[in-house]
């Protein structure tokens, strides 16, 4: 045996026979825990808990054997996942039982398994010996010691079933789907009375499984320490006080735009503050401040009428005393902004959830799928005979957009080409949309991939503004769009279309732009099933419907015909299934047009598609279907 091996033999040994630490989570980890360079680690180095004051009471709380739940529900980026992580290794040395690692998704379980897990444990000296002779002990799905086992996996997995654990470590529980945090607390019901389970995530919505969970024990909330007055306060955020006059917490001056009525964001959230609730002191947005609030700041208890073996700890993002508050309140403008425009709250949640660690109450949302249907029905109201959409489609060199109007029959039975060309600029594509009294969301236009999507998502915003309908208030504006690969998508009233319901896209506008944080409103769409379908018209093979042109045109006719099916090989399964592709070397410009007027006709439903022939549509899905082995 070489001396290298009977050292590291002789190590391990008297670590076995070492009494039980006796100095708590905290004191262990500042002892022995070195997180490793190069992971996800904001701090690599030796743990230091004064960096990280919010942990100091949940890891006494790790320590004490009379509490057997800890609940870490805080915002984003303050540490709770990592107060989990190096938990674990104090548990191998110090108390071994079957632990489980949960995470909401597979993918991020396997991640931060071979990322961040591995390497903390192969950082950690007492832990290094018991891992490096085995080099089957560490994977993907876990780490196998030789005195206990991790598993790591997703809360969707069969894992909840058969196994019996004393740790149980989950995170991101407001993405669990309800009863599965029970399931895998069913399984520690073997070690009663010494177990222990870590919940990590941040707040979700009011009523969810995770705020009850939250709140069955007793829940303190992170407060900061006035300097002036000495209360001890949450971090509101412009809460009125009690003699009205004036709001504590977060303030700013209001600065507006040139044109005298919007915000200026981005000079508006530099003038910030914190302001006592019960005094005129005001904190300021520095660093020296911000490690004040920090370094007094202290968890106060808020409910206390639920089990004591149960403790919560809720803390803002502003434990994190990198996070001035002037980003913070961009954001809050940003989403108020947009919900006051858009009618959406997706970006308050957010913010409400992610930087002031609170759940959430969301409010009725207009449900925005039937806005077009609405604004078709109104036009009907209008005596038009007909509704008009227009297709564009946008050439990533040089900027040209060709474009086709075509007006849809309000019988149902008919539709005709109105107009078609180029436009040079977005403006030219407005001026057109105006004289053929196309609706705004009626113009689809191709925002396809590359460098020029975020500016056609830019330019639907543009050319868009806020309308009252009966839904509630709607951001109305160009549709962008993409084709893709499925045949068909499952939409939230169970019914199958063959587009996709609306998917909210960033359009990456700058901070302090007027639009900041109102999504763009992207449609997917079955590019095999539209060009089925719109092949099928253009020949007018579909029984009772007319697809008219208004004058021949060369050009035209060529790029109507410039696609047709061709077999596809899949490289991985090797499957065969078609597509509709261009042959040869004619443009598809005014087709992709075409196929965009199409979907338009179809979301507002003025065209269905269950005029075509059964037959036809079963050819559609049968023909994308995976080739019989």
């Amino acid at each position: 045996m070489s001396p290298f091996l009977k050292r590291e033999m002789l190590e391990v040994y008297r670590n076995g026979l070492a009494p039980p630490f006796q100095g708590g989570l905290r004191k262990w980890a500042e002892t022995f825990v070195d997180l490793p360079e190069g992971t996800q680690y904001s701090i690599p180095g030796p743990v230091n808990f004064s960096l990280f004051p919010n942990l100091i009471k949940p890891a006494a709380a790790l320590s004490d054997p009379l509490i057997m739940q800890v609940n870490l529900c805080m915002a984003t980026q303050v540490g709770k996942s990592m107060l989990s992580e190096i938990y674990i290794p104090y548990i191998i040395k110090n108390v071994p039982g079957p632990m489980a690692r949960i995470f909401h998704d597979q993918q991020v379980s396997d991640l931060f398994t071979s990322d961040r897990l591995v390497p903390l444990l192969k950082n950690c000296a007492p832990i290094k010996p018991l891992l490096q002779y085995d080099r089957f002990s560490t994977g993907k799905k876990g780490i196998r010691m030789p005195h206990m086992s991790i598993v790591c996996g997703s809360s969707n997995t069969a894992l909840q079933h058969g196994m019996s654990l004393r740790y149980f470590l989950g995170d991101e529980l407001h993405q669990w789907d309800v009863g599965q945090f029970r399931k895998f607390l069913a399984r520690t019901t073997a070690f009663a009375g010494r177990r222990k389970i870590i919940c990590a995530s941040q707040p979700g919505r009011t009523g969810g499984e995770w705020e009850q969970i939250c709140y069955n024990g007793m829940v303190y909330e992170w407060h900061w320490l006035c300097p002036q007055c000495s209360t001890r306060q949450p971090y509101y955020w412009s809460k009125e006080k009690a003699d009205n006059k004036g709001y504590g917490g977060f303030n700013w001056d209001t600065i507006l735009m040139p044109d005298g009525e919007t915000t200026d964001i981005e000079r508006s959230c530099k003038t910030t503050w914190l302001e006592c609730i019960n005094c005129d002191c005001r904190v300021h947005d520095t660093p020296v401040e911000r490690r004040y609030l920090n370094d007094t700041s202290d968890y106060a208890l808020i409910r206390n009428n639920g089990d004591p073996a149960i403790i919560t700890f809720m803390a803002p993002a502003f434990v994190n005393v990198g996070i001035s508050f002037a980003s913070k309140a961009a954001e809050y403008m940003i989403a108020k902004r947009t919900k006051k425009i858009t009618g959406l709250d997706e970006l308050m949640t957010i913010f409400v959830e992610q930087t002031l660690g609170k759940f959430y109450k969301r409010e009725d949302q207009p449900d925005m799928s039937n806005i077009l249907t609405e604004m078709y029905e109104k036009d009907k109201l209008d005596n038009k005979e007909w509704f008009v959409s227009m297709g564009v489609d946008v050439q990533r060199t040089g900027g040209v957009k060709y474009y086709v109007v075509r007006a849809w029959s309000k019988k149902g039975n008919e539709s005709r080409r109105i107009a078609f060309g180029i436009a040079r600029t977005f403006e030219e594509l407005e001026a057109l949309r105006i004289k053929h009294n196309v609706l705004p969301p009626m113009l689809h236009i191709d925002s396809g991939d590359g460098p020029m999507t975020s500016t056609i998502y830019q330019e639907c915003l543009l050319h868009g503004s806020a309308v009252r309908l009966k839904e509630g208030v709607a951001y109305i504006c160009w549709t962008p769009t993409k084709g893709d690969q499925k045949v068909s998508y499952k939409h939230k009233d169970n019914i199958t279309r063959l587009y996709s319901e609306v998917s909210n896209q960033d359009s990456q506008f700058p901070v302090g732009h007027k639009l900041k944080g109102i999504p763009a409103p992207l449609i997917l769409f079955s590019n095999f099933s539209l060009k089925t379908i719109l092949n099928n018209l253009r020949d007018n093979r579909v029984e009772g419907v007319k697809w008219l042109i208004d004058v021949p045109d060369e050009e035209y006719d060529k790029q109507i015909y410039s696609e047709g099916l061709v077999d596809v090989v899949d490289k991985k399964s090797g499957n065969v299934t078609q597509r509709w592709m261009q042959i040869g070397t004619t443009d598809n410009h005014y087709y992709d047009c075409e196929v965009l007027n199409l979907l338009a006709a179809m979301r507002a439903k003025a065209f269905s598609a269950t005029k075509i022939d059964e037959n036809m549509l079963k050819k559609i899905i049968d023909s994308q279907k995976p080739a019989p082995v």
